[in-house]
C-alpha cells in the first residue's frame, strides 16, 4: 500500500504529539483518497547565527584560511524530541483532508486546530488554496526511526516505482507503506 512521509518541524512535531495540533496544513495533498497512513519526520531545528568572528576577535581561536568564521547553533532545543530530530518519529492516519481558501477569511475557530493564527495562514497561503489534512490514531514511537528504513514511491511514466530514501522530502513524499512495529 501507500503512504505518505511527511517532514515537520520539530515545535510542530511536539504540539501534534501533545494533541493540541489535529490539522496540518499544506499548500499542497497527495493524489490519494482518504485515509491513508502518514509517517512523521521530524527535522532538524532551525539555526540561527550567533555571531560573526574577525581575526583579532576575543576568543576568537583559529583562523580559517584569514577568512572570517560564522558561527551557527540551533534554536533552543524541543523538550523531549532532543534524540528525535531528524528521525521518523512516529505515524498517523490522515482520515480528511479539507481545503482551506487562503483569499477568503479564515475564522479562528477554523485555524485553531492548525495551531496558527489566521493571519499567519494568509501569509502561508497567499491567494491559494491549501489543504488541512487531519491527524488521527497518532503513533509515537519509542524508538525513532531513520529514512533508509523506508522505501521511497517516485513517478515515473509507468507509475510509482519504489527507490531507496537518500534525503527528507521538503514537504511530503510517497512511501510504501510499513507495518508498524514499535
Amino acid at each position: 500500500m501507500i503512504a505518505v512521509l511527511i517532514s515537520i518541524r520539530p515545535k510542530w512535531c511536539e504540539k501534534i504529539i501533545s494533541g493540541e495540533k489535529t490539522i496540518e496544513v499544506r499548500k499542497t495533498r497527495p493524489k490519494m483518497d482518504t485515509p491513508f497512513k502518514c509517517y512523521i519526520y521530524c527535522t532538524k531545528p532551525e539555526e540561527k547565527l550567533l555571531t560573526i568572528m574577525k581575526d583579532g576577535d576575543e576568543n576568537y581561536g583559529e583562523t580559517y584560511h584569514g577568512k572570517p568564521v560564522f558561527i551557527k547553533t540551533e534554536k533552543a532545543p524541543t523538550t523531549g524530541l532532543w534524540d528525535k530530530r531528524q528521525k521518523v518519529i512516529g505515524e498517523f492516519l490522515c482520515d480528511q483532508i479539507i481545503n482551506i481558501n487562503g483569499a477568503g477569511r479564515i475564522p479562528s475557530d477554523a485555524a485553531r486546530p492548525t495551531c496558527l493564527e489566521p493571519a499567519e495562514l494568509h501569509r502561508y497561503l497567499g491567494a491559494a488554496t491549501g489543504y488541512g489534512w487531519h491527524i488521527s490514531d497518532l503513533r509515537v514511537y519509542d524508538h525513532p526511526r531513520d529514512l533508509w528504513e523506508f522505501t521511497g514511491l517516485r513517478q515515473t511514466k509507468y507509475g510509482l516505482a519504489p527507490g531507496p530514501i537518500t534525503r527528507p522530502p521538503q514537504s511530503w513524499r510517497y512511501v510504501e507503506e510499513e507495518l508498524w512495529k514499535d
